[in-house]
């Protein structure tokens, strides 16, 4: 991953942590069958600073790079993160294909999103999951290049294939199923509790 997405997980860290309704533990995140690749990138940052009555909290990196985020409202056990605690967010993300008979599958497209975080009086912690299946045709199929174009309900992707996903018996026609799973997650952890 490259420093882009971390600053843009240090931006979206708190922003999931304050709106939206999240909860228990991380989850691990794995494509729903198939075979896929899996990728993810994770970092921790320190509470540097901590205005519970604003409710502003100032987190640095481990580069050096600090900045200051105001919490929502909506952002519940604010009252129990402290200065020196250090703030870890993971991204993960898998890709699955699978090739199933022609007569077994329909062309779309599935969306899904699950949100939990840390009960009342818990230092906070969340998990966001996002999945989304996509089943279509192939239209075109490129096995040197490992490009597939997918023809869907709504118009065709192409995509490229990763090598550890058998294509020798896939073919022009077949129905195919692509899986799409992304996680972010985020803990606060006081430097004892380590």
């Amino acid at each position: 991953m490259n420093m882009e997405r971390f600053r843009w997980i240090r931006r979206v860290a708190w922003v999931f942590l304050c709106t939206l309704s999240m909860g228990a533990t991380a989850q691990q995140v794995a494509p729903t069958g198939g075979r896929g690749v899996l990728a993810g990138v994770s970092e921790t940052l320190t509470v540097t600073a901590i205005d519970h009555d604003r409710r502003l909290v100032t987190l640095r990196a481990p580069d050096g790079e600090e900045e200051t985020f105001e919490v929502s409202e909506a952002a519940r056990n604010l009252d129990q993160v402290e200065k020196g605690d250090k703030l870890t967010v993971t991204y993960a993300e898998a890709l699955a294909v699978r090739v199933y008979p022609v007569t077994t599958a329909i062309k779309g497209m599935v969306a899904k999103t699950s949100v939990s975080r840390s009960p009342k009086g818990a230092k906070p912690y969340g998990t966001i999951t996002r999945q989304v299946t996509l089943t279509g045709r192939v239209a075109k199929l490129d096995r040197d290049s490992r490009m597939v174009t997918l023809e869907g309900k709504d118009g065709s992707i192409t995509l490229k294939v990763a090598d550890d996903v058998d294509l020798s018996k896939v073919k022009e026609r077949d129905m195919v199923r692509i899986d799409y799973v992304e996680t972010l997650s985020m803990a606060v952890e006081s430097p004892n509790q380590r």
